[in-house]
């Protein structure tokens, strides 16, 4: 056998390497899965858009120099000029009354149910928004939401 090479070893995965490891990745795959589904991420997702129209309200009380109306509902908060919401504030992206539904399984409340920045961003009284326990504070001195 003179002029014959000695075979290398081949580099790279072999076929049942491979379809191991993409076993392994679906079955991670389906246990991960549920776990995107679940309420908690939605309860946290509905608490951040809570504390962005608490914000918002301060904010555009801030910029029009006028008073603006934080209404709760266990059904929805929604922003307006006036005592019952009644004059909505508009949001910027839609035009249209700036509202946000409360979605099923979540809870919403607060203490006390409606609340006002004034025209320097400062809170009428202190605050406290419930989402499903998760709560988010307004002072009333400096109408500071955390």
């Amino acid at each position: 056998m003179i002029g014959t090479r000695p075979r290398r070893a081949a580099h790279g995965f072999s076929i049942t390497e491979l379809v191991i490891v993409i076993v392994i990745l679906g079955i991670l795959a389906a246990l991960a899965l549920p776990l995107l589904n679940t309420s908690e991420t939605q309860i946290g997702w509905f608490q951040e858009q809570v504390r962005a129209a608490v914000r918002y309200a301060q904010k555009q009380a801030i910029a029009q120099r006028r008073t603006v109306h934080v209404c709760v509902s266990a059904s929805a908060l929604s922003l307006g000029y006036n005592a019952g919401c009644a004059t909505p504030v508009l949001s910027l992206s839609t035009g249209a009354a700036y509202s946000i539904s409360t979605p099923s399984g979540v809870t919403l409340s607060s203490s006390p149910t409606t609340f006002t920045f004034n025209p320097l961003g400062q809170a009428s009284a202190a605050a406290t928004v419930s989402v499903s326990g998760g709560t988010i504070t307004v002072l009333a001195e400096t109408g500071y939401v955390q």
